[in-house]
């Protein structure tokens, strides 16, 4: 999926307000103040649009420094492991720290975590897999 498609219905409304398409933080917004956007100091910004608009969609990397604590997650320690369910429990010096035991922050008697080498945020669709109504 390109940026365009990913992106076409806020694309649209920013174009059918009469602005400019802008790129913050890898987002279409209005085209405003030129220093937030990610084509500052560029000589050709409809250039890079383009070019922006025709590229790959890609997830933005995950912020794990303002993930709250017990946010669920996957992890594994090499990549050609299974990934495991388990809550986060900080960021510390570039790893990502889960909860031992499948316990969360309310549940631990000890305070116990892991640090693990490969972590991604579990999707709203899979955190419902078991729920019961």
């Amino acid at each position: 999926m390109l940026n365009k498609e990913k992106y076409a219905k806020e694309i649209a409304e920013i174009a059918c307000d009469g602005y400019k398409v802008a790129i913050v933080h890898g987002k279409p917004k209005s085209c405003g103040k030129c220093i937030d956007c990610n084509f500052y100091g560029c000589n050709d910004c409809t250039k890079k649009l383009r070019d922006w608009a025709d590229n790959e969609y890609g997830k933005p990397p995950v912020d794990w420094s303002k993930v709250p604590v017990d946010t669920p997650i996957y992890v594994r320690y090499r990549s050609s492991d299974e990934w495991e369910k388990k809550h986060f429990a900080k960021f510390e010096n570039n790893y990502v720290y889960a909860w031992s035991d499948g316990k969360t922050s309310w549940s631990t008697t000890n305070g116990s975590t892991m640090v693990w080498e490969h972590a991604k945020l579990a999707e709203s669709e899979d955190q419902n897999v078991n729920k019961q109504d």
